[in-house]
């Protein structure tokens, strides 16, 4: 009797394993506006990302951001434009469900004092991309170069917004970087994920810098 006891102990604890990891992964989906605080009018073109990672897109002409078919937990939302603070929310995303999020941006009062002194100095240029699969998830891989362009201003700081257009979705990805100076250039690559998709373009969205100040050090 006692033998049977211990044969019937592994099979329990196998199936018991075995249920846990068939447990399917469950996705929710998130809604958003970006306000400004001062006009109480959505902002466009605000760079949203989260935290954990999931897409990294823009707001759209109303200031609406949707993020769809994430896992489902909490996750922190990160809104950012010139021109504006820096603000972030909190969410908890639910299994088929729809979390909303509203988000605040304060403009930036010195910033506007002080635009910069060329209106765009920063120019990035896709120069290879390529589809690639892995398993059941889709990547594009891209390499890219930014470059300085001005003749008397360095960058403190810049961004470049890629955005990869596929026949079912748009994804972008950002890129920053710090101190690059008049006439310098830098080379990079990503790979981003695009689930099952498969993409048919990769270009430059946007870019933006930020000049030294008196508090940088050079």
């Amino acid at each position: 009797m006692k033998k049977a006891v211990f044969c019937l102990l592994p099979l329990v604890l196998f199936l018991s394993c075995s249920k846990s990891n068939l447990e399917p992964e469950e996705f929710g989906d998130i809604e958003g506006i970006v306000i400004d605080s001062e006009t109480e009018l959505g902002i466009p073109n605000v760079n949203i990302t989260t935290t954990p990672p999931s897409n990294s897109i823009l707001t759209d002409s109303d200031g609406v951001f949707t993020i769809t078919n994430i896992p489902a937990g909490g996750y922190t939302i990160q809104a950012r434009k010139p021109g504006f603070k820096n603000n972030s929310v909190s969410v908890a995303v639910r299994a088929e469900d729809v979390t909303t999020a509203r988000i605040f941006l304060e403009p930036d009062e010195e910033e506007e004092e002080t635009p910069p002194a060329e209106e765009n100095i920063i120019e990035a240029e896709v120069t290879s991309w390529f589809n690639s699969v892995s398993g059941d998830s889709s990547f594009v891989e891209v390499e890219y170069s930014v470059s300085n362009i001005s003749e008397r201003t360095d960058a403190a700081e810049f961004q470049v917004v890629f955005e990869i257009n596929t026949s079912g979705d748009t994804f972008f990805f950002d890129v920053e970087g710090t101190d690059l100076k008049q006439g310098q250039s830098e080379f990079g690559d990503f790979r981003k994920f695009i689930r099952s998709e498969t993409a048919g373009d990769v270009i430059v969205s946007e870019t933006w810098f930020r000049e030294y100040d008196g508090e940088d050090e050079q």
